[in-house]
Formats: structure tokens, sequence, C-alpha cells
């Protein structure tokens, strides 16, 4: 191997890809790592090998295409990233890594990212004794999570503090295993009906275990009538963003038929008509209920 001396930003694309095996990189400091491959042959070398390469402290690491099936190669055990970025357009980029049975350890990253394809990668990651900031799915096809909706067995994200999940990425929680998990930041967005069809379709709840704030954004707002919140939970806040559309699944639902558990005083943020379809109860910075007043002049009353 050879050494490339002190380098804060490396751009590798396409064959050069491969070159990153042969440096010597494991006490160098990498700023920004990006890697770019258009073409399976551009990675195939680097896949062939059997033995993990390091590469050094990276604080940012964007893989593209093919090259995210080189993480798979690398030796991250003991490694921290403050940000992971994986985006695959087409399937066949994540392939490689699908087949294979073993999950593979990406170490310690603060905040991940996975876009289109790569979303599905995520099934096939050891993070169960890792703790994640942020964690950010987004997947605009269905096609982009079929393979993760397939799956029988839910999936472990590890210690997750903050999760945001858009378009058919919403889909995705269903999947994960939640049920003991306490998430500091759930956030999902959908723009069309379609992303949040399968979770509504589905005759049984999913949990997303404890939750400190919750705020839902167009479609996602429906999917709490399929949600389960751990009954031991204390939200801070729980807001829904959308209109009379977006809304119109849960005014279909029976009165003080959605559970949400307890709530701040100040941090329940729902419009006045979909109140009656929820059950909850409001209490204090100590613990303790607090009867509810309803102020007509707040704008999510207002717009009903």
């Amino acid at each position: 191997p050879f050494c490339v001396g002190r380098v804060k930003d490396m751009d590798l694309k396409e064959y050069a890809v491969g070159v990153i095996t042969k440096m010597s990189l494991k006490d160098c400091e990498i700023k920004y790592l990006s890697l770019a491959a258009r073409e399976e042959a551009h990675v195939a070398a680097v896949l062939a090998q059997k033995k993990p390469f390091c590469v050094g402290r990276v604080e940012m690491m964007w893989l593209y295409e093919y090259a995210v099936c080189v993480i798979t190669k690398m030796s991250l055990k003991d490694c921290e990233f403050e940000s992971l970025s994986l985006t695959a357009p087409r399937k066949k980029h994540v392939a490689g890594i699908l087949k294979q049975k073993k999950p593979f350890c990406v170490g310690r990253v603060i905040k991940m990212e996975l876009g289109d394809y790569a979303v599905r990668v995520i099934t096939k990651m050891s993070l169960k004794d890792y703790e994640i900031e942020s964690l950010r799915l987004t997947a605009p096809s269905k096609k982009h999570v079929a393979v993760v909706l397939a799956q029988e067995n839910p999936f472990c994200v590890g210690r997750v503090k903050k999760m945001w999940l858009r378009e058919y990425a919403v889909r995705v929680i269903t999947k994960m295993s939640l049920k003991d998990c306490e998430i500091e930041s759930l956030r999902l967005y959908a723009s069309e009906k379609a992303h949040v069809a399968a979770v509504l379709a589905q005759e049984k709840p999913f949990c997303v275990g404890r939750v400190k704030e919750m705020h839902l954004w167009g479609y996602a707002a429906s999917v709490i009538t399929k949600m389960t919140i751990h009954g031991d939970n204390t939200m801070e806040s729980f807001a829904l963003h959308g209109g009379r559309d977006h809304l119109s699944r849960i005014l279909g639902e029976g009165d003080n038929s959605i559970d949400l558990g307890r709530i701040r005083t100040s941090g329940l943020h729902v419009p006045e008509r979909i109140k009656r379809k929820l059950r909850y109860t409001l209490v204090d910075g100590e613990g303790k209920e607090v009867l509810e007043e309803r102020d007509r002049s707040k704008w999510w009353r207002r717009r009903w």
C-alpha cells in the first residue's frame, strides 16, 4: 500500500474506486470521502477480495451507485462517522449486498441517510448494539422498499434518536423492531395517498415504542390509525401537518378511538375536529394530569 499523506477531501470515481484498497489510510483523518461507480466492473476487484480494507478516520462518507456495495468490504467496526450517505438509483446497485446472508457492520454513525434502493440495505446492517443520532430514509418509488416489506421478520435499527421517513419509506416503519426503543423525534412525510396505502391496508397495528416528539406531514398523518405507542410514554410534542384531504382517514375513525397516551400541555398541535378522534391525557412538567382548555384563537383550530 502507498501513503497519500494528509488528505482532507477524497473523491474517487469509476475504476479509481479500486485504488482505495491500495492506500495506507489507517492513521489518516479524512473529512469527506466520496466513492461513485456507474458500472459493476468498476468495483469488481474490490468486491472480489476477501480481506477488508481500512479507510482510517472518516468524518463524512458518501457512496453512490455500485460503490454502495464497497461498504461491505470496509473494516468499520471501530470507526465513527459523523455522516454516512448511501444512494442507489437502481436495484442492481445493491443486489450484491442483498444476496449476502451475513450482516455487515458500519460502526458508529451519527447521521445516516439512505436514498432510493439503498433503503433496502438497512436490513443487512448490523445495528443492534449501536446508537444513531439521526436516521433518514427516502424512497420516491414503492419499488425502492418492496424487498423490505416482503420480508416476514422485523429488523433492528439499534438505538435511534431521530428518525425521518419520507414518501414510500414511511412504509418501512412497519417492519422495524421498535417495541422497546426510545425515539426522541419521529418525523414522517407523505405527499401522496399511495405512500401510506400499504400501511393503512394492514390489519395488525405496528408499535413505535417510546417517542418524545412526533410530527406527521401530509398523508402520513393517517398512519396513527395503525400505530400503537408504548403504554409508559409521555410525548413532549405531537403535531399533524395537513389539510382536510390529508386528514380524512382520521376523521372517518370513531371518536376517542386513536390512543396517543400522555402529552405535555403545550405539546398538542392538531386541528380541533381531529381532537375528538383522539384519546389522550394532558400532563404538566411533573407528569400530573391537567384539564384541557380550548382556545379557538389558535391557527390549527381556526382552520376548521
